[in-house]
């Protein structure tokens, strides 16, 4: 590695072509992070010394985001990069930086969908990013006019030695359509020309092949022209213009995808489909004192009530109910495409749906055209045999999945399709089996889909009222011969109740391991997206029946749903909770996304049946991920153990 001050001397202006201007280095070291803030320029920082698995809410912190109404000037580059895992940057000093390019290693901006990370790089004067992304956070660069550069490219390399290089050569890695997209001025841009006739649709050559469910799904609802839907095969590495079946957002990225839309056509916004979209009130149901929450809650009902969109409002449970939760209860169908705001959408294919979770301008570019841009995604194959033993979950299957090193290290799952089947899951509770779907996107995949099997058949007959013959001609299944990047067979009875300690999700340990160093705990947390069924609630209350919840911990539960809520109060487990000391929480996302009652505060620690578990994620302590049960138990002895540790 080597230092050196103003290396990027201000250079004449070179048409079509661009220079790396001041380059910050997001580096492990956080005496090096300051040396860049507030010195000089760092170059040739290898590889290994670069922070990977930079989270979003390490780009933006979740708390900035819930404040920001669209109004605020330089609000959210304030806040950029205030949240890395090592500290270092306070709110303001990339902004006053002056910096236009970021290096990061491995693995950027995993986790959520949030639009706000690259308008805060953009706002910030962030024109290049050298790193390798995440799928969200890349198609959201994109569509904000940042340039995701790989760090092997010749490109990346030049522009990290000081020179110019032409616009069209930081484009050289992309598809044909990011390309387009880039050269549109953005998605809304590029959709509304290919609407209106101005430039043709992705052309394929492929030809008759086996196919996976997904690529089925996006076959028959692939764009061939305006007039036409449907073409008979993809593969993988297609591009695709896709129209999808329904899309759904919510307050904290409503604010964005107005200002996309307002940004945009002004006045003249148009939604083409408005029956096919759904906005709810679910991400500030726990802060609706907040001013933002309330102004950014009217503001979606008013712009849902001028166009005629169902718009899900709050009382006093709360949410009606988690987005995605509600999607499956009352929405999606097996089959259907459906086109989120929230990287948790991936959790609608336990209906056997091809859930895609997008950023802001995406959902933008639905509700105006009708249309999202689909790269046919790699699939990758989980075949599940066996039964569960000694109180493990689906939680801890996807836990202990999640460490394998191909996925942890060699992020084989980053991009493709988690593909769930097997004769296991004619066994397995259907709201066990939403976690395989939930937590894909914590595997980094592009999404999850269930493979029709007996448990989701009962669950679509008896909640949706679907009959038998209706379920057969709905459902999707992948040709026996289809290609998968890779498959697993795994026994679901060697999986143990599984901990993932702070940091990420895919950080999974056996409980037997972590039980045996003694953490104590302040805060527990049972609910969001994942655990709020009344089967997770189940769980809980029968570690709780007759127990209390140790003095000196706070422990919280809430369901996903009104529905959900009411069938585990009828069922008696919220009584068992509440005598155990638990306290019930309103509907909604909460503190799962440090939103609400039981985040972490600096110094405390906790343990949380949800999905995530990033630096930040909770609040600034320390969370460790775990079943309901286990969270319950722990909530008991005040240290994480499990169920049998309490006889």
């Amino acid at each position: 590695m080597t230092e050196h001050v103003n290396h990027f001397e201000p250079e004449p202006h070179k048409e079509n072509s661009i220079n790396a201007g001041r380059v910050l280095f997001l580096t492990k070291n956080q005496d090096l992070l300051r040396y860049q803030l507030s010195v000089g320029q760092l170059i040739d920082v290898p590889q290994d010394m670069l922070l990977d698995r930079v989270s979003t809410d390490e780009i933006i912190p979740n708390k900035p985001c819930l404040a920001w109404t669209g109004k605020e000037k330089n609000h959210l580059s304030n806040f950029l990069f205030t949240g890395l895992r090592n500290g270092g940057i306070n709110p303001g000093e990339v902004m006053s930086g002056n910096f236009q390019t970021v290096v990061a290693g491995p693995s950027f901006a995993r986790g959520s969908s949030r639009f706000h990370a690259p308008l805060a790089l953009a706002e910030a004067g962030i024109r290049i990013i050298i790193a390798e992304p995440e799928r969200i956070f890349e198609e959201n660069a994109i569509n904000a006019g940042i340039y995701v550069l790989p760090p092997a490219q010749d490109a990346a390399r030049k522009i990290l030695a000081g020179e110019y290089v032409d616009v069209s050569d930081l484009k050289t890695h992309l598809s044909r359509v990011s390309k387009d997209i880039m050269t549109a001025g953005g998605l809304i841009q590029y959709l509304t020309q290919l609407t209106k006739g101005e430039i043709s649709y992705p052309s394929r050559d492929t030809t008759g092949r086996p196919m996976t469910m997904i690529e089925k799904m996006i076959a028959r609802k692939t764009h061939v022209d305006n007039d036409r839907v449907g073409v008979s095969f993809v593969k993988p590495g297609d591009e695709c213009i896709v129209q999808p079946d329904s899309y759904y957002g919510y307050e904290l990225q409503t604010t964005a995808v107005r200002k996309v839309l307002t940004d945009r056509f002004g006045d003249r916004v148009k939604i083409q489909r408005p029956e096919k979209a759904f906005f709810f009130n679910d991400h500030t149901a726990l802060i609706q004192s907040s001013d933002a929450a309330k102004i950014q809650q009217r503001e979606q009902k008013e712009f849902a009530d001028r166009f005629g969109i169902k718009n899900f409002e709050n009382d006093e449970n709360g949410s009606t109910a988690i987005c995605h939760t509600k999607m499956i209860q009352d929405y999606a169908l097996p089959g259907q495409i459906v086109l989120g705001n929230d990287s948790h959408t991936c959790t609608l294919g336990a209906v056997n749906t091809f859930a895609v979770g997008k950023g802001a301008a995406d959902l933008a570019g639905a509700l105006a055209c009708d249309k999202m841009v689909v790269k046919t995604p790699e699939s990758i194959r989980i075949n599940l045999r066996g039964q569960l033993q000694n109180g493990a979950t689906m939680k801890d299957f996807m836990l202990y999945f999640g460490a394998f090193p191909e996925l942890k290290e060699e992020l084989v799952g980053s991009g493709r399709v988690f593909e769930f089947g097997g004769e296991a899951l004619d066994e397995v509770p259907f709201d066990e089996q939403l976690k395989l779907a939930n937590m894909s996107v914590e595997l980094q995949g592009f999404t999850g889909i269930i493979e029709p099997n007996q448990q989701m058949v009962s669950y679509l007959k008896k909640h949706r009222g679907i009959t038998d013959q209706e379920v057969e001609v709905l459902f999707v299944k992948s040709d026996d011969d289809a290609e998968y990047f890779a498959t697993f067979d795994i026994d679901l009875s060697i999986v143990e109740p599984t901990v993932a300690t702070p940091g990420d999700t895919q950080n999974g340990k056996p409980l037997s391991e972590v039980r045996d160093q003694n953490i104590a705990i302040q805060k527990a947390y049972i609910g969001s997206c994942t655990h709020g069924t009344p089967e997770d609630l189940r769980q809980a209350a029968e570690v709780l029946r007759g127990r209390k919840v140790a003095e000196g911990v706070n422990l919280y539960v809430q369901a996903s749903s009104i529905e959900n809520l009411h069938e585990a109060t009828e069922k008696g487990y919220i009584k068992d909770l509440m005598e155990a000391g638990a306290e019930v929480l309103l509907i909604g996302c909460g503190a799962c996304m440090n939103a609400g009652p039981g985040s972490t505060e600096e110094g405390e620690v906790g343990i949380f049946a949800t999905n995530r578990n990033f630096p930040g994620r909770t609040g600034p302590g320390q969370t460790y991920l775990a079943n309901p049960a286990v969270t319950a138990a722990s909530a008991v002895r005040g240290i994480i153990c499990g169920p049998e540790d309490l006889n």
